[in-house]
């Protein structure tokens, strides 16, 4: 077999296979090289989720004519003076990302340079170049790229709907934004607006106003500001700076998570991991904070050579990095829930509930020697049923009782760390997860309900307003009919908001706030399917795990019992909506087993 040099052109398409992976990728390419050019404006349009046209328009320095054409050629670049990568100071450096795309689009480049009269343009279809042409453009660079993998189609099959690629497009720009708040962006999606940001005044709140203006007021209002510095040598230091939120305050998924190193968005598992860490056991099972944190240290520190996208760091000394995350946290965290007088302060007092209240003083109490008796169980995981199974008295859910029923699930002996039941039935003990079962058992009554159309609605006496962010706005919007053969009557109600005027009656007294949020956050990141079924089935099984019994919550032991009687007589009750067990049994054979009784 004859070893050969491929075509420059198929080179560059294989180097796009890395570099551009979606639309959102080769926004990010471009937006990167405006902030590069010292914009402080940039004007982005997308149309079909950015698979038909890309379009980016800057005020910055511009390229010369001469060096129009060199700019869309592989490796070449203006942002490594020195030829080496020991101190990259730009977000671009490979000179990769303009003709990858070129190689497979239909690629327009104009620009004006800053010192020059005319501003000149350039095209490349599928990385064949055209002649270079006078342009009208007053100022900057503008960049379009219309169909995008037009030379590699079956790019195009991995994509996902248009709605969840301009969702990540979005994603792309709102992270720049809150890394540039200097700068101004306008983006438009299918000829509508979905952001309009003006450069932010340089004073001591710049981040913060740009936050507010992205992430909303109820996480700028009751953020808690980080601050902090480690020395890496004498001279250099590890800085980090902004805000997190309260554990009271936190999302279905990780999209309101934001952390730049040096200007550049980063995702990164074990820094990840490290934020979480810091909040503990304070969040909710499945629930994650929120937080937009920059970390800047010097350029020779990093190594951001290391993902095509650009998206991954390596430190010169990961664990400095990870114990200023945590130590600058935790120590906020710390202070923001309790002033050194041991009482709460005012901000975490104002987030919780009368309850939570009422236990932090019992440990306030207990924390300042006061003579207060604790009782024994309350400091252990197990809770007793309410009722012995050896009282005279207690029949309908005696042992005997459920093995002459035939109950599959037994009877409900105890509570185990406030997420799982444990049962006795006649042949063994049963394991349930409280949180997984009751999710199926409600998804399954509004299945029902609806496929007899008998969803019953409840009208709320007050209209739930709900501030929402552009895209899940959007999603939320669209699908108004689709949320009213499930039970939702919802209507738009000016700028950013809808109003919820009646619910499914099974709700009750859920909070419809948070369920509307989190299903806008939840479609807008996975979309939804096209079947019209299947998005009713999704819809209502989002709706149904919020819903649901949560992890954490004690049950009596009644209802521990009507919840395992309800599931023996509920389809697919053995698995919950995302496919996991909701129970698992253990025979007095496999007991003793485990013990080497046979």
């Amino acid at each position: 077999m004859e070893i050969r040099r491929l075509p420059q052109n198929l080179i560059n398409q294989i180097a796009a296979g890395e570099v551009v992976e979606r639309p959102s990728s080769a926004l990010k390419e471009l937006i990167e090289n405006s902030l590069d050019a010292n914009a402080t404006q940039i004007d982005i349009i997308i149309d079909n989720g950015g698979k038909n046209l890309i379009s980016v328009s800057d005020n910055g320095i511009g390229i010369h004519k001469d060096q129009i054409p060199l700019a869309l050629e592989r490796h070449a670049t203006s942002k490594l003076h020195d030829n080496t990568l020991n101190k990259i100071e730009y977000l671009g450096f490979r000179g990769e990302a303009l003709p990858s795309i070129a190689a497979v689009s239909e690629l327009n480049l104009q620009s004006k340079f800053i010192n020059s009269n005319q501003a000149w343009s350039l095209d490349v279809i599928a990385g064949n170049f055209n002649e270079l042409y006078p342009s009208s453009l007053e100022t900057g660079t503008k960049l379009s790229i219309k169909n995008l993998f037009l030379a590699t189609p079956a790019r195009l099959k991995f994509l996902k709907s248009s709605q969840v690629e301009k969702s990540y497009c979005h994603q792309v720009i709102q992270k720049m934004a809150l890394v540039n708040p200097v700068v101004g962006f306008n983006f438009k999606a299918d000829e509508r607006e979905l952001l309009n940001l003006k450069p932010e005044n340089k004073s001591s709140e710049i981040f913060l106003n740009r936050i507010r203006n992205l992430m909303g007021s109820s996480f700028a209002d009751e953020a808690i500001k980080i601050e902090n510095s480690k020395r890496i040598t004498d001279t250099n230091f590890a800085k980090i700076y902004g805000f997190i939120s309260l554990p009271t305050l936190n999302k279905s998924n990780y999209n309101q998570q934001h952390l730049f190193i040096n200007g550049r968005p980063i995702q990164d598992r074990n820094l990840s991991g490290a934020i979480r860490s810091a909040y503990r056991d304070t969040l909710p099972k499945g629930r994650f904070p929120i937080f937009c944190l920059y970390i800047d240290v010097p350029a020779d520190f990093i190594d951001v050579n290391v993902h095509p996208g650009k998206t991954e760091v390596r430190f010169q000394d990961n664990a400095l990095i990870r114990s200023l995350l945590v130590g600058s946290i935790s120590r906020e965290l710390n202070s923001s829930f309790f002033q050194t007088t041991g009482e709460i302060s005012k901000k975490a007092f104002d987030r919780f509930s009368k309850n939570e209240f009422v236990n932090s003083s019992k440990v306030n109490r207990l924390e300042g020697n006061e003579d207060i008796q604790q009782p024994f169980l309350n400091n252990i995981e197990v809770k007793p049923s309410i009722k012995s199974f050896k009282d005279d008295n207690f029949e309908s859910n005696s042992i005997e009782h459920i093995k002459n029923e035939s109950f599959p699930l037994g009877a409900a002996l105890a509570q185990f760390n406030k997420n799982y039941i444990i049962s006795q039935n006649s042949n063994g003990i049963v394991i349930i997860d409280q949180h997984a079962a009751h999710e199926r058992l409600t998804l399954e009554k509004m299945k029902l309900a609806r496929k007899n159309k008998s969803i019953e609605r409840q009208i709320l006496l007050l209209p739930e307003t709900i501030n929402l962010q552009p895209v899940p706005l959007e999603i939320i919007r669209e699908n108004i009919e689709l949320l009213a053969d499930v039970g939702f009557i919802i209507e738009p109600f000016g700028e950013g908001m809808i109003v919820v005027r009646e619910i499914p009656a099974l709700l009750g007294d859920a909070d419809i706030k948070q369920i509307i949020i989190d299903l806008g956050d939840d479609l807008s990141e996975s979309g939804l399917p096209s079947s019209y079924l299947a998005k009713i089935d999704l819809i209502l099984g989002n709706i149904a795990c919020h819903r649901s019994v949560r992890s954490g919550r004690n049950l009596n032991e009644t209802e521990m019992n009507q919840l395992l009687r309800e599931m023996e007589k509920t389809p697919n009750s053995g698995q919950c909506n995302h496919g996991r067990p909701t129970s698992i049994s253990l025979s007095l054979k496999d007991i003793e087993k485990l013990f080497n009784r046979t």
